[in-house]
């Protein structure tokens, strides 16, 4: 890889002013990373309910979430979310680059800046739920020492959506 690949962007916490840029992050990434996965007017659907304004917004301000963005010569390029689940867990419940920034570094930084927020409270675990035939999504969180794979299926807007949950230590 060459060091064009290794950009540099500012990993801070997600504000309203973001919330455009987030859908548009998602909105370009699914249709990649969810290809002959999930249909595409599943994934419609559930990105219109996901990252409308609205839900975006309440997903800003839910008590116990950390939203970041990973932003890069004054675009957002990718995002992540994690929410607390317990008095011990945390959840990374979305995490996504844009596709030509992928492979760069930028969504380990953004889980980093979870697992730093919440290891500094006290957090001692860490899940995340992903898609069963994400392959590439897997192997980032396996890389990122997501362990123990446990598969589950979840039913949403009527789709069964056959998933695999990861688990780490916060250290």
């Amino acid at each position: 890889m060459d060091d064009s690949s290794h950009e540099r962007a500012e990993i801070r916490p997600a504000e309203v002013t973001d919330l455009s840029s987030v859908e548009t992050v998602a909105r370009t990434t699914w249709p990649v990373t969810y290809a002959n996965i999930i249909p595409d007017d599943i994934q419609h659907r559930l990105l219109d309910n996901w990252y409308s304004r609205e839900s975006l917004s309440r997903a800003l301000v839910a008590p116990g979430s950390a939203f970041f963005v990973a932003e890069s010569r004054g675009s957002v390029i990718g995002f992540a979310q994690f929410m607390r689940r317990s008095e011990e867990s945390v959840e990374l419940t979305r995490i996504y680059v844009l596709p030509d920034r992928q492979q760069s570094g930028i969504g380990a930084r953004l889980l980093h800046a979870g697992l730093a927020a919440f290891g500094e409270e006290g957090f001692t675990r860490m899940t995340v739920v992903v898609e069963r035939d994400n392959i590439s999504g897997r192997r980032f969180y396996e890389r990122m020492a997501f362990a123990e794979p446990k598969e589950l299926t979840q039913n949403v807007h009527g789709y069964s959506l056959e998933l695999v949950e990861y688990r780490r230590l916060i250290p």
